[in-house]
């Protein structure tokens, strides 16, 4: 007797595995890089970068402006008229820089009342040169 040919293994035939590939569409592809700018691990600890970047600083008018209470349209209308110098360029975003530092130390009801107050000169500001009566008036 030939001996039994040995029996073949029972292979199961690979499975292909799908891959799908999620592929986003950009406006601006060379914006989007995966590789993020080098970063500068020196910290500055000096304020006197403000005057360089042009930050707005918070006078003591502004100041005043930021402490009046949220709703309070006819108390800032009338602040606004007492002191012209509340009324100026920068003064919004002075506001929004005092608004984002009192948030930060956890004062969120005085940053609330920058961002009310900020806003508030942004709606004067986009009514025009008489944008404070204009906005008050009505």
């Amino acid at each position: 007797m030939p001996p039994a040919p040995e029996p073949a293994p029972l292979s199961k035939s690979p499975k292909t595995k799908r891959v799908t590939e999620t592929t986003y569409e950009v406006l601006n592809p060379r914006a989007s890089s995966s590789t993020p700018g080098p970063v500068s691990s020196t910290r500055v600890e000096d304020n006197s970068d403000d005057e360089e970047t042009g930050l707005p600083e918070m006078t003591p008018m502004l100041e005043g402006f930021s402490k009046i209470p949220v709703g309070s349209f006819e108390e800032s209308w009338l602040y606004i008229q007492d002191r012209k110098g509340v009324y100026v360029e920068g003064a919004s975003d002075a506001l929004l820089i005092a608004a984002f530092t009192a948030e930060r130390e956890g004062r969120r009801k005085y940053a609330k009342q920058c961002v009310h107050q900020s806003l508030l000169l942004q709606y004067c500001e986009k009514l025009g040169k008489d944008g404070p009566r204009m906005f008050f008036n009505k």
